[in-house]
């Protein structure tokens, strides 16, 4: 039996950026009209059970309420409520439920969660975030449409090249698996976790990043001043008070310069270890993972990172089969 998995983060795109930077406020009622619109684009396609992360802001109200008389309407029991523990139980119950698909309203950080438990799910990642390197920005009712074709193929070559899978980065700490990134690992020499987002390039000692598109908001907006990275590679990139001059948007509507002192390209046989060192690692632009002058680091590229359903291919391959 089809179905599909909703995770939409209610506090995604509401953090410090906000009073530091220039960053949007998605309203909880916007989110709300996206995962209705989503949903619209699924039922055109005649899919009918939906399991739905539950929240306290209520974001798939509207959409339940409408449709409780057609769809199949499903309710995670995550035990949690709010925050990211909710997000990776949910990712994991929709893993184990078997889901076609997962639509994930958030930035950045909230698909790095998803992507740690949902196994072979493809994500459907539409922006609501702050950093939205890895989400999409498309219209939902498009993606709900895509995502039906997607499910509803009966080609299997067709249905596999319709996905992605995606590169990751990961940290050990003292040769333990900790954490992964999908856009950006930086190390900082903050100490502390404190708010978490990360606004101030002077902090930054070294980043690694597993894109660099010159149109991204972000710290994966420095590497564009370098190179683009070619497929299956990341890049390292090292900081100080000398080297090349860049400057880079690392937060909407601020515009920071920092001084490159040397980077390098790298791909899976690539292992970086940091050890006497103090400060914090920032996962996705947000800082996660506090480190002391004890701990050895190992941060690496790893082949096995999310699948991501290509919505703007899913669209054409309908269109073309249709001709």
């Amino acid at each position: 039996m089809t179905s599909v998995g909703i995770i939409a983060n209610p506090s995604a795109g509401k953090d410090i950026r906000r009073l530091v930077a220039s960053g949007r406020v998605i309203s909880n009622q916007e989110k709300a009209n996206i995962i209705t619109r989503f949903v619209k684009g699924l039922a055109h396609k005649g899919l009918k059970d939906i399991y739905f992360m539950p929240d306290k802001a209520s974001l798939y109200g509207p959409c339940t309420e409408e449709f409780k008389n057609l769809l199949n309407i499903n309710f995670l029991d995550t035990k949690y409520y709010d925050g990211p523990e909710q997000t990776l139980y949910a990712a994991k119950l929709i893993n184990n439920i078997g889901c076609d698909c997962v639509l994930v309203l958030g930035g950045d950080g909230t698909n790095r969660l998803v992507a740690k438990n949902i196994g072979n799910i493809p994500i459907v990642p539409i922006s609501t975030g702050t950093n939205n390197a890895f989400p999409i920005i498309i219209d939902p009712t498009v993606a709900g449409l895509a995502a039906g074709f997607f499910i509803q193929s009966k080609q299997k070559k067709i249905k596999k090249s319709l996905i992605s899978q995606k590169s990751k980065l990961t940290v050990s700490i003292d040769d333990k698996y900790q954490d992964i990134a999908l856009i950006d690992m930086a190390i900082s020499n903050q100490n502390f976790v404190g708010s978490k987002a990360i606004w101030d390039p002077n902090v930054l000692d070294q980043l690694f990043l597993t894109q660099s598109d010159p149109i991204s908001i972000g710290l994966s907006a420095i590497g564009s001043k370098v190179t683009q990275i070619p497929k299956n590679h990341a890049i390292k990139l090292e900081f100080s008070k000398e080297g090349e001059k860049v400057y880079a948007p690392i937060a909407p509507g601020l515009i920071s310069e920092i001084f490159i002192n040397n980077w390098e390209l790298f791909s899976y046989n690539k292992k970086y270890t940091l050890s006497n060192y103090s400060g914090t690692i920032a996962l996705d632009g947000e800082r996660e993972i506090e480190i002391y002058k004890k701990n050895k680091i190992e941060i690496t590229l790893q082949k096995e990172g999310p699948f991501v359903l290509d919505v703007i291919k899913s669209v054409h391959q309908e269109n073309l089969l249709k001709n």
